[in-house]
């Protein structure tokens, strides 16, 4: 009786059959279907005329996908909605990022690491950390147009196909980026105002926090006002939600110092978007030049701004 394998959490697997691939963290058609919203018909075509890899064929009518598949379809849609670009250019494309794909698998395996479904692998979230600080990083360093998703896994050292496994392209890490922000942001200005009964004091407070995370994030914060792909909408949308969410936070702060009197009575919507507003230029008044422009003069003057339009009579 042939011996059972013991994995990693300690329960007992059955071994594989002599070339049967193993399938467990390998999806159905079906599934890449509800996952991408694409007919099995098309998932299918796409790889008859090469758009995307062959699959693991397990039998002749059986065939399991690898979980970048989703990414690589996804990106596929978004080149054909957001770009209008035709089959055989999109073809070109993922030709072109197949092979990248392929060397950067062969470049990390051949330094020992595992391969994706093996054991020992890294989990999404250390991928996702990894691939988030090699953003920052480049973005930072050589600009978001300059780099490309090969340099991104190389400084990360994962491969491509990993990359794929949680992003679709560079533009889905640059929103994830800034959607980071955004939480770091709520959660170090939750962390200050925790104490804080007075709604004015936590708008104040909140305010050099704004300043603080837009100076330690400088590139990021440029790409997130200027938006980085033009004419894609859905991209720049997705952008501006993180402002309405902000927005939405100081209009429920502003509201309630109105109840009780913290803060003089305004209309919190006009108010919270005219605050907001103002902060953004100021951030690009800084951003133009930030020898000449000083933050911290910035930063007072913004305080003085919002206290002179928000004290109570």
């Amino acid at each position: 009786m042939p011996e059972k394998k013991i994995d990693s959490g300690g329960k007992k697997q059955a071994p594989s059959k002599k070339g049967v691939p193993d399938t467990r963290n390998l999806l159905k058609v079906s599934q890449v279907a509800r996952a991408t919203g694409v007919s099995t018909s098309a998932i299918n075509y796409y790889v008859r005329i090469g758009l995307l890899p062959p699959p693991v064929k397990t039998h002749r009518n059986m065939a399991y996908y690898h979980p970048s598949y989703v990414q690589m379809i996804n990106y596929i849609k978004r080149l054909q909605l957001q770009k209008h670009l035709p089959l055989e250019r999109i073809k070109e494309i993922m030709a072109a990022k197949m092979e990248i794909w392929k060397e950067m698998d062969r470049r990390v395996y051949a330094e020992g690491k595992t391969r994706p479904g093996e054991l020992g692998r890294e989990s999404k979230t250390e991928l996702r950390e990894k691939l988030m600080e090699a953003g920052v990083r480049l973005f930072s360093r050589q600009g978001y147009h300059s780099t490309t998703e090969n340099d991104i896994v190389r400084l990360a050292n994962v491969s491509m196909s990993e990359f794929y496994e949680i992003y679709s392209s560079k533009e889905d890490l640059l929103v994830d980026l800034a959607e980071e922000g955004v939480r770091l942001f709520r959660a170090r200005v939750a962390k200050e105002i925790a104490s804080v009964h007075d709604m004015l004091e936590r708008i104040k407070i909140a305010i050099p926090v704004a300043f603080q995370l837009i100076v330690e994030n400088r590139e990021i914060y440029t790409l997130y006002l200027e938006g980085s792909v033009k004419g894609d909408l859905p991209f720049e949308r997705k952008l501006s939600q993180m402002t309405v969410t902000i927005a939405e936070d100081l209009r429920a702060t502003i509201a309630r110092g109105v109840r009780d009197g913290t803060i003089r009575k305004v209309n919190p919507n006009i108010a919270a978007n005219a605050i907001i507003g103002q902060l953004i230029r100021l951030a690009n008044y800084w951003m133009e030049d930030p020898i000449k422009h000083n933050i911290d003069e910035i930063t007072r003057e913004s305080i003085e701004f919002v206290t002179r339009a928000l004290k109570p009579d």
